[in-house]
């Protein structure tokens, strides 16, 4: 841990927090998902994926909201009994 500067001057210890990300970039939410950047970027176009935000020029995806746009997909089951 670094030293900071408090307000009244002295030097305090700088406080850091383990909080999980909630936020993604695209790069890093098509990771999360298991896709290719571009074909999360072409979701976005066909305004079919999930719910993002721009921050700027940056695209942003709530966690939570790749969770339950994963979780709203059709269910598929093997019925075949092999692999």
């Amino acid at each position: 841990m670094s030293n900071i500067p408090a307000q009244d001057g002295n030097l305090a210890e700088e406080i850091s927090f383990n909080v999980p990300k909630r936020w993604l970039r695209a790069r890093e939410a098509a990771e999360y998902l298991g896709v290719s950047v571009p074909h999360l970027a072409r979701l976005r176009e066909l305004k079919k994926g999930p719910p993002y935000r721009k921050f700027g020029s940056v695209v942003l995806y709530d966690i939570r909201e790749l969770d339950d746009f994963v979780l709203a997909q059709p269910r598929f089951e093997n019925k075949g009994g092999g692999l």
